[in-house]
């Protein structure tokens, strides 16, 4: 309950879906109803915001003097909020930018409430606000069914009607109208019931036409991305993962039997907040999404969230404009890189919406031994998702295996068989060994795979003027499945070329 001797400031403006009967008697709390999901956003900015329903109309209203500090003083807060209002305004679908929308500010929230309805009436829209003794009785709703017989007195202004003896006006209008007209003036407490955020979001939303094609289904959810943009900020969480569902139109097509609902489910690999990416996300996975039927509802799910830690603001300028780096050129193939500011893991996730998860690879160094097995290739989105270890210090990381800076940079897959010549190997021609043998034994704690398989070799650094510099290496037989006498070669064939150098 806010008290009178507060420094409060209140904002009120227009929602565009009301609830309720028109007689006052809507969701007055507010959840799940359209107004609520309207008003989400300003929770963003100030816990307290309340919604009132009368009239035919619903108001948001947002107390902001108590946070005006918080967001650099009052000018500050008020151009930062007017920017969000008009982002909040429906798309009519015309081209240009949004029209600026109908808002007003008091000292209370009747005041606030009062000077709206003042302005939405058309001809106050360029005036100035009046101060309160001036504002017409109508505009407080709990003055206006008695605004007739008011008028007829001569009391058409909140200042005249407060100049009537106290305890006359209070028999004919009743204590409460009189206590709703001290509230406005600041005079007596006014405790309002605060908006509050659901815990799960899952919003649905009946389209009221066929969506023929992802493209229509696409703008369609644009209003429930944009209320789950609110929800996240509000809640100061991240959306990790989302569903988006939509009920088909028609039962049956062509003889086939459709099923009432289907979902396409979104991961992303860091907690994301922005409109633009999720809406990006989805588009691409729409475009490669079978369409069957047109749609007559969509319903979006939050699946999973985490805390969100927005990136911290560089000091430094932009840098310039110049040439992109290496890494960025498949960037820019897919209309992204360093010059539009998306973020490496944001160009992951649209990729990988585009060419499917498989078509994004990276490299995961695994701890085993085998060249073969050192690193495996996994989807980009999956790598992402996976916790990296904290790297060590340089103080406690070991000393280097001298051998690893032999390893080739480029590997045979699968490593080519070497003839013999004599007990030389020769790969077009006789290889001379210059540096090795390097003994292996590893894999014996694998599961019986084909990339698990116990791997007993030597290797060395071979050479001939035909193929440069190699990496073979001489596989042997374990000591356990050797007979008595056998020796430690396989085969004549037991040589083997798996890496090149250059």
């Amino acid at each position: 309950m806010a008290q009178p001797n507060q420094a409060l400031h209140w904002i009120a403006w227009p929602l565009h879906a009301a609830q309720g009967d028109g007689q006052g008697n809507g969701d007055s709390d507010g959840k799940g109803s359209a107004c609520a999901q309207q008003a989400w956003w300003a929770l963003r900015w100030t816990p307290r915001v309340a919604l009132w329903y009368g009239a035919g109309q619903a108001v948001a209203l947002m107390e902001v003097g108590s946070v005006e500090r918080l967001w650099g003083g009052r000018q500050s807060m008020l151009l930062g909020l007017l920017r969000a209002l008009r982002e909040q305004q429906p798309d009519t679908g015309q081209a240009g930018s949004p029209q600026m929308p109908v808002w007003a500010r008091a000292a209370t929230a009747w005041q606030a409430l009062a000077r709206l309805r003042w302005r939405m009436q058309g001809d106050g829209l360029r005036q100035p606000w009046p101060p309160a003794d001036a504002l017409p009785i109508w505009t407080l709703p709990a003055l206006e069914p008695h605004a007739p017989a008011l008028e007829r007195m001569g009391c058409r202004r909140w200042g005249e009607l407060r100049a009537l003896p106290r305890a006359g006006l209070a028999r004919r209008i009743g204590l409460p109208a009189l206590l709703a007209l001290d509230q406005a003036y600041g005079s007596s407490p006014h405790a309002l019931d605060w908006l509050e955020l659901p815990e799960h979001f899952a919003l649905r939303a009946d389209l009221g036409y066929p969506a023929s094609d992802a493209q229509a289904l696409l703008q369609a959810a644009r209003p429930l991305l944009r209320a789950l943009q609110a929800w996240l900020q509000a809640r100061h969480q991240g959306v990790l993962g989302l569903q988006l569902r939509w009920h088909h139109d028609l039962r049956r097509v062509d003889g086939t039997q459709l099923p009432a609902w289907e979902a396409l489910d979104i991961r992303t690999a860091r907690p994301a907040q922005a409109l633009e990416h999720m809406e990006r996300l989805l588009r691409e996975r729409l475009a490669r999404t079978p369409w069957r039927a047109p749609a007559d509802m969509l319903e979006l799910v939050a699946l999973d969230t985490a805390p969100f830690a927005a990136d911290a603001g560089s000091c430094l300028p932009p840098a310039a404009p110049g040439p992109a780096p290496l890494g960025e050129a498949a960037g820019a193939a897919d209309g992204a890189g360093a010059a539009s500011g998306m973020a490496w893991h944001e160009w992951v996730e649209r990729v990988s919406a585009r060419r499917g998860a498989q078509g994004v690879r990276v490299a995961q160094l695994q701890s085993d031994h085998r060249p073969e097995a050192m690193q495996r290739w996994t989807p980009a989105c999956e790598a992402l998702q996976t916790p990296q270890a904290p790297r060590r210090p340089a103080h406690a990381r070991k000393a280097a295996n001298p051998w690893q800076g032999l390893l080739p940079p480029w590997l045979l897959d699968p490593p080519q068989p070497l003839l013999l010549q004599g007990s030389r190997p020769c790969w077009q021609g006789p290889l001379q060994l210059l540096a090795g043998p390097y003994r292996l034994e590893a894999g014996w704690w694998g599961e019986p795979q084909a990339d698990a398989a116990l791997a007993v070799r030597d290797y060395f650094v071979a050479s001939n003027a035909a193929v440069g510099h190699v990496w073979i290496y001489r596989e042997r037989a374990p000591a356990s499945e050797r007979l008595p006498g056998m020796p430690a070669l396989l085969s004549p064939a037991a040589w083997f070329a798996q890496g090149i150098y250059g």
